[in-house]
């Protein structure tokens, strides 16, 4: 390290929605005493963030966190698939999404965990009726949940301890210790971690206050290692930066970025494909833009849609555009996994 551990000031920064969405809530004087215990995880900080670290490893999560349990991870998916936005929160089985997420969790299926962990932390609530209690916020249960994850050596989970951290949901708000959370999670192999601490180092210069600094060589190896793990916000991230200095990586990094779900990269080539000196090789492209906008949209409504076949509906250039018959949902379905 070329510098000193620094203390850092938190500013919220945008993330996946089933790992973020906090809330400031009410904590008891039990809980409070419990956050003393030295031997809980929340209170192992791990070292103080480096922003002008000078190495970084790159460590994937699917190879650092514990191998899921086969039977959990039916249970797990059957859970995804009743959690869908093509319902109305008021219309899903929730008590069944709880009681899948809790025997996945108790097989400890890691990904089941957080997810059940976000919904305690957040609880949800109707939209017909915004007073109706659709899944009771359990911040006691969030928190155990987490705990238990870090403790089976989960990356993301040292990354949502951060979170807890940065917004004080059970523990004290501390910029400090949430960051060093991040740093940690990024180094044991947390692609949303990686993501996060890489774009904060991704700038020409220091800037702590809003949360970044010029050390965009470790920035973008961070980035790089969160994208080689199918982060769509780290591929955004990447073509944004490369957009000038290198178009065709730039637009590589984009075109995989809708692949890995990310509807703000389908968003921004379809503005690249439109505009004169974009990043369409061949100029304006508006046949492209179009099919980039079908699936920005559809990525809007459910984020959770992965598109590894796209380059069968819609490859980049010079490769010529297979025909279209203009049905969006046509579309979707041919660049969706195969069954």
């Amino acid at each position: 390290m070329s510098k000193s551990p620094i203390k850092v000031t938190y500013k919220h920064i945008g993330i996946s929605r089933r790992i973020l969405a906090v809330f400031f809530l009410s904590i008891s004087l039990s809980q409070m005493a419990c956050s003393m215990d030295d031997k809980l995880p929340r209170n192992q900080i791990p070292e103080l963030f480096h922003p002008h670290r000078t190495d970084f490893v790159c460590k994937h999560e699917l190879t650092a966190a514990p191998a899921l349990d086969p039977q959990a991870e039916v249970w797990y998916q059957e859970a995804v698939a009743l959690d869908t936005p093509d319902l109305w929160k008021d219309d899903r089985n929730w008590p069944r999404i709880i009681e899948l997420y809790t025997k996945a969790s108790e097989r400890k299926h890691w990904k089941a965990m957080n997810n059940l962990a976000t919904l305690y932390q957040t609880g949800v609530w109707g939209l017909k009726d915004s007073s109706k209690v659709l899944v009771a916020r359990n911040p006691k249960a969030a928190m155990a949940l987490t705990e238990e994850a870090m403790r089976m050596g989960v990356p993301l989970a040292y990354a949502v301890m951060g979170n807890y951290y940065a917004d004080g949901f059970v523990v004290k708000r501390d910029a400090t210790a949430a960051w060093a959370f991040w740093q940690q999670a990024a180094d044991m192999g947390s692609s949303y971690a990686q993501f996060t601490v890489g774009r904060s180092l991704n700038a020409a210069f220091d800037d702590p206050n809003h949360t970044f600094w010029g050390n965009s060589v470790i920035g973008i190896k961070m980035l790089e290692c969160s994208f080689a793990q199918g982060n769509g916000d780290a591929a955004l991230e990447l073509g944004v930066t490369l957009r000038k200095k290198d178009k065709p990586r730039a637009l590589h990094y984009l075109h995989e970025g809708v692949k890995f779900g990310n509807a703000g990269a389908a968003s921004y080539l379809r503005g690249e494909f439109q505009e004169v000196g974009g990043l369409a090789p061949n100029g304006i492209d508006n046949a492209r833009a179009d099919r980039y906008e079908v699936f920005g949209d559809a990525l809007e409504h459910n984020p959770d849609l992965r598109f590894p076949n796209l380059d069968k509906v819609l490859p980049l250039p010079p490769v010529k555009l297979p025909h279209w018959n203009g049905n969006k949902n046509d579309l979707l379905n041919a660049a969706k996994p195969a069954l």
